[in-house]
């Protein structure tokens, strides 16, 4: 009876030093503290301040995540070499990463990027245009959300001319003479001083001849007939001087500039200029009408879509945070403060016909969108580019030809023909080369969003 008691009391002796020091038999008693988790998002420049102002939305109204961006350089080999210093250095490793979706296969093959498709419904792809939607994939499988797109479109004078031009003889033809009757500089002028843009405006015209090839294959296809059609239409245009080697110098705004001023009657370009076009102190406000690149045989009407995308880096450990920030940035309001910002938004449902009058688009634009295509230039992103990109400007040396043209494209090299006066009356020109960035339709766009302000 006397041990009973004694434990007994040594029991509510040990209850009563509990309940006075704020212990617990089990732990300290102390509310087990849950500390906001630190996730990293890398993106390239971001000159509007769009996605920082995103950041600070997305922290201001949620307690479980704290997103910190970190702004990477605009050169794609730059982007790459940083994020792969983040990753090796351990201690700000991204957990969502802005990529150019040339940019996906690469990285999903390199598994530095993780796969989606446990977290992707068909209904979420449904909210995408299909060619931006298709650009996610590696592989059968989505490694990437759209979050910002954009599809370059011809400009043309249309106080010079009834009615836009539907074939590439047309746009040639017309080209040299509104170009004389008017004493411009130019007749038809693009962006060709980036790889992605010389790339892109190659892909143009094969997806008007409705040729896309896939360069994620283990053999690409070149459809040989589209190829001459193509060959033929850039190197008449080339000697008839419909179209000018100086565009292989230009970026986005040069070619906006010269447009604008009055010294060009066409003009392929990135959908930012429609907008600027319509503003009141615009010297050809009124005077420009939007279309696509002309159709030819078979082609659909469409053109090449290019853009940005949300991935999850496979190393990051924050997965289930990494998707929920991901799904606020793809979020049906975030995707409108994109719109509001001057960009084409990932949501297709934002294409409304009140706010496509307001930006310069043509009403047609959504259809013109859902028929268009991705560059997809697989895992070798770099050497793809810089061969169409090199494929363009082939067409501007007087001493190559359709078979250089098609060897470049196929086996990513041409023959050096020997420099020969007496035979060949020229010397060959230097293949000109290019590390600019991917991101130099979004730069411009921001940049010339001031301007439009």
């Amino acid at each position: 009876m006397k041990v009973r008691r004694s434990t007994a009391g040594l029991m509510a002796l040990l209850l009563i030093f509990t309940l006075l020091s704020g212990c617990s038999l089990i732990g300290d008693g102390k509310e087990e503290e849950n500390p906001q988790k630190q996730l990293y998002f890398y993106y390239p420049p971001d000159g509007s301040f769009l996605i920082k102002s995103l950041i600070l939305k997305f922290n201001s109204i949620q307690e479980k995540i704290i997103v910190q961006g970190i702004e990477g350089p605009g050169s794609r080999g730059e982007f790459m070499d940083q994020l792969h210093e983040l990753n090796q250095a351990g201690e700000t490793v991204p957990g969502v990463i802005l990529i150019h979706d040339t940019w996906l296969a690469k990285l999903a093959s390199e598994q530095a990027i993780r796969s989606l498709d446990g977290g992707l419904s068909q209904d979420k792809r449904n909210r995408f245009f299909a060619g931006m939607a298709d650009a996610m994939l590696w592989e059968g499988q989505t490694y990437g959300l759209p979050f910002w797109q954009d599809m370059p479109l011809l400009y043309y004078r249309k106080d010079l001319m009834e009615s836009p031009p539907t074939a590439w003889e047309d746009l040639s033809r017309m080209a040299v003479q509104i170009k004389k009757d008017n004493e411009m500089e130019y007749g038809f002028i693009f962006p060709g001083e980036s790889e992605e843009n010389g790339a892109a405006f190659l892909a143009g015209i094969w997806s008007c001849y409705g040729m896309v090839p896939d360069f994620e294959a283990e053999e690409t296809i070149f459809d040989e007939q589209v190829m001459a059609s193509t060959w033929n239409s850039l190197t008449s245009m080339v000697k008839n001087e419909a179209i000018s080697s100086n565009s292989l110098s230009m970026s986005a705004e040069n070619c906006r500039t010269i447009f604008e001023t009055g010294n060009a009657v066409f003009m392929w370009n990135w959908s930012y200029a429609a907008r600027l076009f319509l503003d009141e102190e615009s010297p050809v406000k009124g005077k420009v009408g939007v279309t696509t690149l002309p159709v030819s045989g078979d082609g659909e009407a469409g053109g090449i879509l290019s853009g940005y995308a949300l991935a999850m880096s496979s190393k990051t450990g924050l997965i289930s945070e990494s998707w929920e920030f991901m799904q606020f940035l793809a979020s049906e309001e975030s995707q409108q403060l994109i719109r509001d910002a001057g960009l084409l938004p990932a949501e297709k449902s934002l294409y409304q016909p009140v706010w496509m009058h307001q930006t310069g688009l043509p009403s047609g634009f959504p259809d013109m969108m859902q028929s268009g295509y991705a560059l997809k230039p697989g895992r070798n992103v770099d050497g793809t580019l810089n061969v169409m990109a090199g494929a363009v400007s082939l067409a501007f040396q007087q001493n190559k030809t359709l078979e250089d043209f098609i060897l470049l494209l196929k086996e990513g090299v041409i023959d050096e023909q020997p420099v020969n006066d007496d035979i060949h009356g020229s010397e060959d020109e230097e293949q000109g080369e290019t590390d600019d960035v991917e991101t130099d339709q979004l730069n411009e766009s921001e940049n010339a969003e001031e301007d439009s302000e």
